[in-house]
């Protein structure tokens, strides 16, 4: 009765999952798929040498995220692994990213996700340090004590997002290093940032616009289209990774 019950819960949580949308892939990238993670990569070039591991958000399939990220492997020739995760819930595999780093010849990585893939993203990044040379958190936080991480921290957030909460924000930032906001690109140092927290509110953004799976349940609508939003975060992660020699 336990393992049937459990079943039926696993697939009310699949079925509930949002979907990517429709999308147009570019043809400067390769995509392989195994039954634990999406792979991007230059097609006819080697990856630079820092790749990204990246977390999707509760319930969000991860194919929706290949819309954001697929730039900067066409253009700035990042490798980009996308996890998948059991029931599309990141909090079900925690750590699982670090499992398969040897599966690549990547010298670096930097570590990320969105929402709850945020949170999680935090947790492996606390339990392997020595893993990962930088995070970053698309509209989430950490639960877990980096606050003395000698690594840099990123969040993103949107100016209208109501399904993470601010609150949860401002109580966990002390898990973070220290705070710098950057209202725009210069305000990043060109220094680096090793041992501090870049925080950037995309204006006109909201929760699901970090990924293309169209509207999310209790989100406010944004004011900007999905391409602009993801454009912001990719200008910022670049320029994240840039500063830092990553």
């Amino acid at each position: 009765m336990k393992i049937k019950f459990v079943s039926i819960l696993l697939c009310l949580f699949v079925s509930c999952s949002y979907l990517p949308e429709e999308l147009t892939l570019n043809n400067a990238i390769s995509i392989e798929e195994t039954p634990n993670y999406i792979v991007l990569s230059p097609a006819s070039v080697a990856p630079q040498s820092t790749g990204i591991v990246f977390y999707p958000g509760g319930l969000v399939d991860p194919h929706a995220y290949i819309e954001t990220f697929q730039e900067l492997v066409s253009m700035n020739g990042r490798q980009v692994v996308i996890m998948k995760v059991a029931a599309n819930l990141a909090i079900l595999n925690n750590s699982k990213a670090a499992r398969f780093l040897d599966d690549f010849e990547t010298d670096k990585w930097v570590i990320g996700g969105h929402s709850l893939g945020g949170v999680v993203a935090a947790m492996d990044a606390a339990t392997h340090r020595s893993a990962y040379s930088g995070l970053f958190l698309l509209a989430a936080f950490s639960v877990s004590d980096l606050s003395d991480w000698d690594a840099p921290v990123m969040v993103l957030t949107g100016e209208f997002d109501v399904v993470g909460n601010p609150g949860d924000l401002v109580e966990n930032e002390p898990n973070l290093p220290p705070r710098l906001d950057a209202l725009i690109l210069a305000d990043i140092p060109t220094t680096g940032t090793i041992g501090q927290t870049i925080y950037h509110d995309i204006p006109g953004g909201n929760h699901a616009q970090f990924g293309s799976y169209g509207e999310q349940i209790g989100d406010a609508p944004a004011t900007i289209d999905a391409a602009t939003q993801q454009a912001e975060v990719r200008d910022f992660l670049r320029r994240f990774l840039e500063v830092n020699n990553l």
